[in-house]
């Protein structure tokens, strides 16, 4: 039987035999090979180990941030200025990008392009740094030692390309990390994995050419060399038809055949690698951690939200479709749902549809809730949702529920002082539980609110003092920038931010943020009917600019500001936030909230990063933290 295949006899073991005589080899030759460089039978505890090692220190690194920043929020532990320039430097490194405009194309951050340098150093260093490459002689083994030691490095990578690439995962849970930054790493440790194949691959093609007999050892080794094959083809696969530029085209299609090859070069890479030494070990933790985060999300759907689940679908004025579902759990803003409908056929009932959460969960436990969300309906499945909306107008569909997910970090929200939400196009919606966040009046407790009435009229004290006093009061000032170049959807927006005011004005809520929102329409089809008391240009915008300002509420213990401006160009975002960083008072905090293109979020960034570098510097004092959202999923 084919030395591959052996396993497939009993008695079957979960590893092979490390035994080893060194009967052909002289004393010399056997130190020589015995050497912790050299020897196969160690070579998994030599090469795959250490690989783990280095993936499992880059995720303590991220646990040891996550539980410091959850014990020292900023507000709670200003610390001295050395504390607060570490902290702008981490974030420096968090959000400074690049953009390639000829290749339209945004890089990873900084802090992401080093951390891929330090595991592409690594990889190299331990593949391409011992030697030999190939043995001198047959009489050392027929797996050459490159192909050994990429081969285990390669099985290695398998179990962390699985925790990156589940919805729910072990290193969100301990990390903070939502998956969705976690799939930059499940692609570039996919990359590695690949890279490493092919130098396991063609050692054994170079080798076996070089003693003349490749024809032998491939007849004699069947098993071994055809599901080898196979797995690498699978991978290739894997590997490249995962590029945004191919799963564009189809997202269902890819992720049909992206699963069901995964399943076959499971099996065809179990098969391959046998139970040699230590293999089949990294196959049951591969299974530990992914089984467990892909049977979760479908037990919470169906014993904690049920299966009975029913979406009503409308189309606004804007062209958004909204849909609606009773939900009893609770959520923050930014997060969003994964929809299964189970009504427009087989294809769309086995694949699921990311969507943001547009509303949030009311403020009483155990009462029902309600999920909403906008959608700018395209090409495919929402432009199928978006026709049956409009031929049955509050239609009922049954949906799965499976979220949710991502969002944005509550302690990061209201440990600032100062807010500022950008949004881009469809992200209009994903503005609005911002806005109602600080409107139902939930970011303080009623013995807060009255130790602030103690402190409402020390107008007179020093500025660090009015922020310590402040320290425990929700946001200060929210302001939110919506960029789009329909009409409609501003029309729309602004309707929707006014009614949302107005409800939870009616029902009693007493908050003192000032809220600003401003809509920049981009498109040069601006109606002029619509604005009022148009100022002089603003020098620093491009394109012509017209503005109303309009107090919607401004009642005692309210104060309300809804500033709307309208341009034929693209809001100057980066000053914007330099504007917004500077009228925070000495020591105060601006947290920075964008959803919207690649071009916006880029812009973002890099101005956040700038701010965090004025910082470091010491030529501003305070903090600015910056969160990203998937514009697509918006």
């Amino acid at each position: 039987m084919d030395m591959n295949a052996a396993w497939l006899s009993g008695p079957i073991q979960l590893h092979s035999s490390r035994a080893f005589e060194c009967d052909e080899l002289t004393a010399e030759e056997c130190d020589w090979y015995k050497q912790r460089w050299h020897y196969w039978y160690i070579a998994d505890y030599v090469f795959a180990l250490p690989t783990v090692a280095f993936f499992m220190c880059a995720i303590g690194i991220f646990i040891i941030g996550n539980v410091t920043s959850q014990i020292f929020g900023y507000r709670r532990f200003r610390g001295p200025p050395l504390w607060t320039k570490l902290i702008a430097s981490i974030r420096y490194l968090a959000y400074r990008g690049f953009h390639v405009k000829s290749l339209h194309w945004n890089s990873a951050p900084v802090g992401i392009l080093l951390l891929g340098l330090a595991g592409t150093v690594f990889f190299f260093c331990m593949d391409l740094i011992p030697q030999p490459y190939y043995w001198p002689s047959e009489i050392y083994g027929n797996s050459p030692a490159l192909a050994t030691r990429s081969g285990w490095m390669g099985l290695a990578c398998m179990p962390f390309i699985f925790a990156t690439a589940s919805k729910a995962n072990w290193i969100t849970l301990f990390t903070g990390v939502s998956y969705e930054r976690l799939q930059v790493f499940h692609r570039w440790i996919s990359y590695a994995f690949f890279i490493l194949a092919l130098l396991h691959t063609f050692p054994f093609i170079v080798y076996h050419i070089r003693w003349h007999d490749m024809e032998k050892h491939f007849a004699s080794s069947l098993v071994f060399y055809w599901t080898g094959i196979v797995a690498l083809l699978l991978q290739a696969w894997l590997t490249f038809a995962s590029h945004s530029t191919i799963r564009n085209l189809g997202y269902e299609f890819f992720k049909m055949t992206h699963l069901f090859a995964v399943a076959i070069f499971m099996v065809m890479f179990f098969w391959h690698c046998g139970y040699t030494l230590t293999s089949w070990d990294y196959f049951i933790a591969t299974a530990a951690v992914y089984v467990p985060c892909y049977i979760y999300p479908w037990l919470r759907t169906c014993f904690k939200y049920g299966v009975n689940s029913k979406a009503r679908l409308f189309v606004e004025d804007s062209g958004f479709v909204r849909i609606t579902i009773p939900a009893s759990f609770h959520w923050v803003p930014g997060q969003h749902c994964f929809l299964r409908f189970t009504s427009f056929g087989l294809l769309h009932a086995l694949s699921t549809h990311p969507f943001t959460i547009c509303s949030l969960p009311l403020e009483k436990q155990n009462e029902q809730s309600e999920l909403t969300f906008f959608i700018r309906p395209e090409k495919g499945f929402t432009a199928r949702l978006y026709r049956f909306a409009l031929e049955s107008p509050g239609g009922s569909v049954p949906v799965l529920v499976d979220g949710p997910y991502g969002g944005i970090n509550m302690q990061r929200y209201q440990d600032s002082d100062h807010l500022l939400v950008i949004s881009g196009g469809s992200g209009a919606g994903w503005c609005l539980p911002f806005i109602e966040q600080i409107a139902t009046h939930r970011m303080i407790s009623a013995d807060e609110e009255q130790g602030q009435a103690v402190h409402a009229d020390d107008k007179e004290a020093p500025a660090a003092e009015r922020v310590s006093n402040r320290s425990n009061s929700r946001p200060l000032s929210l302001r939110v920038i919506l960029a789009t170049r329909d009409s409609s959807c501003r029309t729309w927006f602004l309707r929707a931010v006014s009614e949302l005011l107005s409800k939870h004005s009616e029902a009693g809520s007493s908050f003192n943020t000032d809220i600003q929102v401003e809509v920049y329409l981009t498109d040069k089809a601006i109606q002029p009917a619509d604005l009022e008391d148009k100022p002089t240009r603003d020098p620093n915008a491009k394109g012509s600019i017209s503005s109303t300002e309009k107090n919607i509420t401004r009642e005692e213990g309210r104060n309300i500001n809804v500033l709307e401006r309208d341009f034929e160009g693209r809001p100057q975002l980066p000053q914007i936030i330099q504007e917004a960083a500077s009228v925070a008072e000495a020591g105060q905090s601006l947290g920075v909230f964008v959803c919207g293109p690649t071009t916006m979020q880029n812009n973002v960034r890099n101005a956040v990063a700038e701010e965090n570098l004025k910082i470091l510097q010491g030529s501003r004092t305070g903090a600015v933290y910056l969160h990203t959202e998937h514009f697509s999923w918006a």
